[in-house]
């Protein structure tokens, strides 16, 4: 049985239909692959190649992502072969890391990389792309009687995606705003993993899924245990602050609080916004 989700048609091109997943999946993905080439050119590492990496870790996981979710629910799909190709109904999180994993140890083995500034470079980024991607999913969760619940034949459900974007969304904040305080390298990528983990923890408890601890609280429990496990082994040395004093000092100017904390949460608005308006469709 699939998950509770229904892909709804964003807007409509002639004869072809833009489905929400799709859409947001990819802006999401354009807006990190801008950002974290930003934040690589900032840390004096190789533009092109990091593009190149970005493109093929993509192309990587979402193959991978859908190869293990279709085996998953084989029997649907065999029964429905037609549905295949439509990413909308699901993709697998172990397929995703999976195709990324290799992909990047692939990159980080020929190319030499320091995977620590490499997980740097993709925190902030993976952040705010899972939390605009987020907008897209109709991922519905478990029945409910709150006033921003998802109605739906005649029913009211969590709106697990608006829950993940927010989680995504704040991790990303609390990432971005330690560009210029990381006490070492691959502190942003610990931190990052830490709260996305977080948000899967805390999203499953909404999930439509009937057992207690479900695979998504899973996930993120494992994220948040090496997290964890990796901060407490950390010894900082002397390489790793006059790393970190050069890369602070390339930082951009630093913008009052008050304005951060303004577009801060102009941002997280208008996520919500996409989605409820996109919600409306269901």
């Amino acid at each position: 049985m699939l998950p509770l989700a229904i892909d709804t048609v964003l807007f409509q091109l002639g004869p072809f239909h833009i489905y929400a997943y799709g859409f947001m999946l990819s802006v999401g993905y354009g807006a990190g692959i801008i950002l974290a080439l930003r934040e690589a050119r900032r840390r004096d590492f190789p533009v092109n190649l990091v593009l190149d990496y970005l493109v093929s870790v993509f192309i990587a996981g979402l193959l991978t992502a859908r190869f293990f979710f279709v085996l998953t629910e084989l029997p649907y799909f065999l029964a429905f072969p037609e549905d295949l190709l439509n990413i909308g109904n699901g993709l697998s999180p172990f397929g995703a890391v999976l195709g990324f994993g290799l992909v990047t140890f692939w990159y980080i083995h020929q190319y030499r990389w320091d995977y620590r500034v490499l997980a740097d470079i993709l925190a902030a980024p993976l952040a705010l792309g899972l939390a605009i991607t987020s907008v897209g999913t109709s991922c519905l969760g478990r029945m409910t009687s709150v006033p921003w619940g998802i109605h739906w034949d005649g029913d009211i459900y969590h709106p697990l995606g608006a829950y993940q974007a927010v989680g995504s969304y704040i991790t990303f904040i609390l990432v971005w705003s330690l560009r210029r305080k990381a006490r070492f390298p691959g502190q942003m990528g610990l931190v990052a993993l830490f709260f996305l983990g977080l948000t899967q923890l805390v999203t499953g408890f909404f999930a439509a899924e009937t057992l207690f601890f479900n695979s998504r609280q899973l996930q993120g429990l494992l994220a948040v245990v090496l997290a964890l496990v990796m901060v407490r082994g950390k010894k900082i040395t002397a390489a790793d602050q006059d790393y970190m004093e050069h890369y602070r000092a390339l930082g951009p100017s630093k913008a009052p609080w008050y304005r951060r904390m303004v577009s801060w949460l102009w941002g997280l608005l208008l996520l919500l916004v996409v989605y409820f308006w996109r919600a409306r469709s269901i």
